[in-house]
């Protein structure tokens, strides 16, 4: 019996094991095409790990999306996809996402939100969200956010 749930836990082990391995190899792929400026490999690589819910798939389609990069520029595409990656703790996504709703960019511009998921971005210690987190206060755009935060 002892023998048979060793096995048994060996045996989940290697599946979940060799799944997250594949899982990584296909972002290493995308991640390597991409900085190779092979957009059209890296979103074939990057798309099904963002769909299936890879954080750092999400964030780079946004990005990709976001600059028109082998795709056709939609920002509101980008913001889906910053927001997917953002919602799980993505420290860039949530600043970038940040940036769409400061400017307006696929979502409505909103200064309040922009301060949002700046200042999630800066407490995990993103320099540029905390630096826009500063300028949004000293424009005094959202000040009971401010308020907070000071």
């Amino acid at each position: 019996m002892i023998r048979a749930i060793k096995l048994l836990l060996l045996g989940m082990f290697l599946l979940v094991a060799c799944g997250n391995a594949g899982y990584a190899q296909d972002f290493q792929k995308g991640a390597e095409a991409y900085k190779k400026g092979d957009y059209a490999t890296a979103l074939r690589e990057l798309k099904p790990l963002a769909e299936q819910g890879n954080a750092w798939a999400q964030r780079d389609l946004g990005v990709m999306y976001a600059e028109g990069q082998g795709v056709t520029q939609d920002y509101k595409e980008a913001a889906q996809w910053f927001r997917a990656a953002a919602e799980q703790g993505d420290a860039k996504a949530q600043f970038n996402l940040g940036l769409m709703y400061a400017n307006g960019q696929g979502v409505t511009q909103d200064y309040k939100e922009a301060m949002k998921w700046y200042r999630k971005s800066a407490e995990k210690g993103h320099a540029n969200a905390q630096n826009n987190l500063g300028n949004l206060c000293k424009r005094s755009l959202t000040d009971s956010i401010c308020e907070r935060i000071g």
